[in-house]
């Protein structure tokens, strides 16, 4: 996929694209739920999954985080009692395709956030970084369900921090301010260059945004001040198809059917982002029809094994869950929508250089070379979600992955390349789906 700057008209930019250059700095508040009006002729705002996004400066382009970094940052941002944040390194063992422009500028080394002066630093760059926060709305000017909770704080007489209208850490009563957080923050929205006055029972005080300082009118004490985001509490909205441990977004399916395929239209946004993933690179392909597969006895094993290794791993990322591409023969599709990919049924086309297992690539050009041509020209691509997780480069003798000295569990995928694989080797069915199949044509000879 291309990461486009949202600077080209008609371009609508998304927080997992690397270039997040935005008209308006917010978060749209319709993109969280799939219904901007927008997004297709180019929406002014960023569009995201959930209420905020991380960003940084870099030459004179404004960069979106990764996902995992973006939450790290919120997450210590939402604590008033942190002004800093370490930034988890990359592991180039387990580096996304679309992680590598942000690889390049921040490297394999750990950065500090600070959330006074807005900047990320790294102890041997003598360069530092701007960085911001893009949100939906205020809740102080919005009613939307998807706005932002900010809260303000001061620093008490014991330095904790205390959210105005509460009894600060002295439990003295007298000291509790007459204003409440959510009055602060709609003073601020609205006229944040004039100064907010407010008082307790025994003094008089004034916040001055531009400072970011709470001054006592009668003995000039300064405090300092915080804004940060309220921690939004989970939503529990599952319905039966996630209680029974199913992709929310799956059609419905009769209890007695173990399989079904369910044709995408062109006007769904599935539809685009699977279309995109094989015209990316194999450009002149020609969609003749993508079909999502739903197989609950297919996903449930991959669902398992996930929450298996999140334990025993310590962290969804380290997962390393991706999309990745499997060329194949017509006549080969329906056993694999039934039985899972299974070289030892299915056999290979391959060869087994990197290990004797199911082969997978993030290449769709290299994938299109084992999709071979039926009688009517059509060729298949499968798509699957694969769970990589920790990669060795495999070799052919290979009958499962070696043990991993950092884990001391086996790694879970050899690959053709360490550092820039396109290769992947699967060995046990529960760790990867088959979730899409696309049927298209090409000029392209076989």
């Amino acid at each position: 996929m291309e990461y486009s700057n949202t600077k080209d008209k008609g371009i609508t930019s998304w927080s997992y694209y690397h270039l997040g250059d935005v008209e308006i700095p917010e978060i749209c508040v319709y993109s969280i739920e799939n219904r901007c009006q927008y997004e297709k002729t180019g929406c002014k705002r960023l569009h995201a999954k959930c209420a905020c996004h991380w960003q940084m400066k870099y030459d004179e382009k404004w960069i979106n985080f990764r996902l995992f970094q973006s939450r790290e940052l919120e997450e210590s941002f939402q604590d008033p009692a942190k002004n800093e944040c370490s930034i988890t390194p990359f592991d180039t063992k387990m580096l996304e395709p679309s992680s590598r422009d942000m690889f390049k500028i921040l490297g394999v080394e750990m950065w500090e956030a600070n959330f006074k002066l807005m900047l990320i630093m790294n102890d041997s760059h003598s360069q530092a970084y701007t960085i911001r926060r893009l949100s939906t709305h205020s809740s102080a000017i919005s009613n939307s369900a998807k706005s932002t909770v900010f809260e303000w704080y001061f620093v008490d007489k014991n330095n904790k921090w205390t959210k105005y209208g509460d009894t600060d850490s002295t439990g003295n009563i007298s000291l509790t301010s007459n204003v409440t957080s959510n009055e602060i923050e709609k003073h601020f929205i609205i006229n944040g260059k004039s100064l907010f006055k407010f008082k307790n029972a025994d003094f008089e005080y004034e916040l001055d945004f531009s400072k970011m300082i709470q001054r006592n009118l009668k003995t000039g004490k300064e405090r300092e001040v915080r804004r940060r985001s309220q921690k939004r509490v989970p939503e529990l909205q599952l319905n039966k198809k996630e209680v029974e441990g199913l992709p929310s977004h799956w059609d419905p399916m009769n209890k007695s059917d173990p399989m079904t395929h369910v044709l995408l239209t062109s006007s769904q946004k599935e539809y685009a982002e699977v279309e995109s993933l094989l015209t990316a690179e194999v450009t002149n392909a020609h969609i003749i029809s993508i079909n999502r597969i739903q197989s609950p006895f297919l996903w449930r094993p991959l669902k398992n094994k996930m929450e298996e290794l999140v334990l025993k791993y310590g962290s969804e990322q380290k997962l390393n869950m991706q999309k990745l591409f499997h060329g194949t023969k017509s006549d080969i599709v329906d056993k694999i929508c039934k039985e899972n990919f299974d070289w030892r049924l299915h056999g290979t086309s391959t060869g087994q250089l990197y290990g004797r297992g199911t082969y997978f690539s993030n290449s769709a050009a290299y994938s299109h070379n084992y999709s071979h041509s039926d009688s009517s020209g059509s060729r298949f691509m499968m798509v699957a979600r694969v769970l990589v997780g920790y990669t060795v480069k495999g070799d052919s003798s290979m009958t499962r992955p070696p043990t991993n000295p950092t884990t001391g569990m086996l790694y879970d995928t050899t690959v053709d390349d360490e550092i820039n694989p396109k290769i992947f080797v699967k060995y046990d069915k529960q760790e990867y789906y088959p979730e899409y199949i696309i049927e298209y044509t090409t000029n392209l000879q076989n």
